[in-house]
């Protein structure tokens, strides 16, 4: 079977693991021969500094994220991207405009996943985070976004969105629910005998109040898919 790999964002690891729906990470790496992998920022930001603090909140999600580093079923990945990921963050935030003004909307993490995809040509990413997915799925609804938050025409320039999005490789960006819904599809929660969609409907409520950004309209969406 062909090896798939997806790079993962701390915010869906954090989702997922805060969720209690770590073994799916195991059921696609052990069915689909999916291999994931984390760069050592994430490591850092949903590992490392979760269990030096002394507020306990978010430990148990990160000793979680631990065992499946340690299990192999996230690898970490070590690359020294600081100039890639520098000039890709400035031409994300210099592609909208509001008051004549660029908007800042890719900070240091998340644009180095970006960076990253790229390097090691990878094809999937695990991302909750709204802003950097919807720029890269749909650029138009993301303008009409900030036009609404912003209460202000959102001017584009086109050259630097075209340049932007050229180099990211089509990414297929994917959230922890879909995720989670892939793996209901394909018999993770087969041993909820009778229940299995049941189960997977919660799990996908769990992940929102866990973090993921999902309205309720496409939680209900997914329940009618699932039917």
């Amino acid at each position: 079977m062909k090896e798939r790999y997806v790079l993962c964002d701390a915010s869906s690891l954090i989702s997922i693991t805060s969720s209690c729906l770590d073994n799916t990470f195991k059921f696609f790496h052990d069915k689909f021969n999916v291999r994931f992998f984390i760069p050592q920022s994430v490591e850092y930001e949903a590992v490392t500094r979760p269990l030096s603090l002394k507020v306990k909140i978010h430990r148990f999600s990160a000793l979680r994220i631990q065992k499946m580093i340690n299990d192999g079923i996230l690898e970490v990945v070590s690359e020294n991207l600081e100039k890639e990921t520098i000039g890709l963050m400035k031409l994300g935030n210099s592609v909208f405009y509001a008051r004549g003004r660029p908007l800042n909307i890719f900070h240091k993490g998340e644009t180095e996943m970006l960076a990253l995809a790229n390097k090691l040509e990878i094809d999937s990413l695990l991302m909750d985070e709204r802003t950097t997915r919807i720029l890269v799925e749909d650029p138009e609804s993301l303008m009409n976004h900030l036009q609404n938050e912003f209460k202000t025409n959102i001017l584009v320039n086109r050259k630097n969105l075209s340049r932007f999005i050229s180099g990211l490789n089509n990414l297929d960006v994917i959230r922890s629910t879909e995720m989670i819904y892939l793996a209901y599809k394909n018999g993770f929660f087969s041993n909820y005998e009778g229940i299995e969609k049941e189960a997977a409907v919660a799990a996908l409520y769990k992940l929102k109040y866990s973090g993921c950004a999902i309205s309720f309209k496409e939680l209900e969406e997914y329940e009618k898919m699932m039917e």
